[in-house]
């Protein structure tokens, strides 16, 4: 799979532009804050997954009404044309082969891509949300069909917690409210998106796991999934490849859980389990003794970013054996923030993989 043509008017930084890519490896060089990262970040929204580092409003042009993006995506013999119309406020449509298309998420079937850059870091010290949404991203990227369960999520959270804001501090609903009905629908739609994680997070483990251990030696690298809702038992069974996870458990596990916190939620009229809350445990070890210490905690910066990037070309190799095509590789000024070792070392990885894009504000990386 690869971009062969990219047009850009009232992107980000540019008003115009249109460029060529090869199937290969593609380098763009220029000084800082000539728009290099905005053209990964271009071919990145062409999946329908929104840009990897803001909020979609950021991607118009100041003074700009709209952004267009326009893509010529190459799978196999098949061209397909994917043309974007960006508006703050006012969402995005999509063509596909000049064919409007209901929504932008299932771009994902037609272009793939995997993005690292400077503040991939977050992956590993930065807050939850980031992880799940890398997670989330993952679990519609190695099936597109799985976008449905995470839109279910957002649609019965948002009505759950519009629901019990409505209700007074620490009142308990009467008998004829639909508290009850909400909860169901939260049990079924949270079960589904955790199952969903935790398949895709138990298939991410292995192939992030090599990569770490190619890049730091004998150093060894776990990734944990935390929540609050589903025992610890049966996580760590599921991402180990123990068994798959079971809807129907999950649904039990966040039921019971439900009522633990019913008198919180109450009191403070939000929702308080539930996949919204959980997050990604990345630990490493040195792999002399098998011990392992959490990587936000205890690790150096330099491990900190050979995790993240880690992470992130599992995620490429996974999609590769999942798809049975390679997908873009997009690397955003990432020799700059490592060490000689680890630098040699992603040129020499970088070099048999697909379509990469890789800026950098040095010709000679």
């Amino acid at each position: 799979m690869e971009v062969a043509q990219l047009g850009l008017q009232d992107f980000r930084n540019y008003r115009e532009a249109r460029l060529e890519l090869s199937s290969g490896l593609n380098l763009v060089i220029g000084r800082n804050a000539q728009g290099k990262t905005n053209l990964l970040e271009a071919v990145y929204c062409l999946s329908g997954l929104g840009s990897p580092r803001s909020a979609d409003s950021a991607l118009v042009r100041q003074g700009a009404e709209r952004a267009l993006l326009h893509g010529t995506v190459v799978k196999g013999s098949r061209r397909v044309e994917i043309d974007l119309e960006l508006r703050p406020g006012r969402g995005t449509k999509a063509l596909v082969n000049k064919t409007r298309v209901s929504g932008i998420k299932g771009l994902s079937e037609l272009c793939v891509s995997v993005f690292f850059g400077p503040d991939e870091l977050s992956l590993v010290k930065g807050s939850p949300d980031g992880r799940r949404r890398f997670l989330d991203d993952l679990v519609v990227k190695v099936r597109p069909a799985q976008e449905a369960v995470r839109r279910e999520w957002e649609r019965v959270l948002r009505q759950r917690n519009a629901l019990l804001k409505s209700l007074g501090r620490g009142v308990r609903p009467g008998p004829n409210d639909t508290l009850e009905v909400w909860d169901e629908a939260f049990c079924r739609a949270g079960a589904a998106l955790g199952a969903a994680r935790l398949s895709a997070l138990a298939r991410l483990r292995p192939y992030a796991a090599k990569r770490y251990a190619d890049i730091a030696g004998r150093g060894a690298l776990g990734l944990s999934y935390v929540s609050t809702w589903i025992p610890e038992e049966y996580r760590e069974s599921v991402v180990a490849g123990a068994e798959d996870p079971g809807e129907a458990d999950l649904v039990r596990f966040l039921r019971a859980r439900l009522d633990e916190v019913r008198p919180g939620e109450l009191e403070r009229r939000v929702s308080l389990a539930g996949p919204g809350r959980d997050d990604i445990l990345v630990s490493l070890g040195n792999g002399d003794d098998g011990s392992m210490l959490e990587a936000r905690s205890f690790a150096s910066q330099g491990d900190q970013r050979t995790a993240a990037l880690a992470l992130k070309l599992g995620e490429h190799d996974l999609l590769s054996d999942v798809l049975g095509e390679e997908p873009i590789l997009l690397l955003d000024d990432v020799f700059s923030e490592l060490d000689p070792s680890r630098r040699g070392w992603l040129k020499e990885a970088v070099a048999g993989v697909g379509q990469t894009l890789l800026s950098s504000a040095d010709s000679g990386p």
